[in-house]
């Protein structure tokens, strides 16, 4: 999944991007750029940003593409 879909189906994840002082938010490449690709170009631990996305997504709020 990109960072575009993740945004897309689930906006609230958007404020862990913030809060991490992530750019994904409005980056050109957020169309290409999957969770990986992130996480390794901004030295953080996958396995750390996707349990503040699923944490985002559980306890905040449903999916928009339900």
């Amino acid at each position: 999944m990109t960072v575009s879909e993740l945004m897309t189906c689930h906006p609230l994840a958007i404020e862990v991007f913030f809060k991490r002082r992530m750019h994904c938010v409005g980056c050109p490449t957020e169309t290409f750029h999957t969770m990986e690709d992130v996480a390794r170009i901004n030295g953080m631990l996958l396995e750390d940003l996707m349990k503040d996305l699923q944490e985002a997504i559980d306890t905040r709020g449903q999916s928009t593409a339900d």
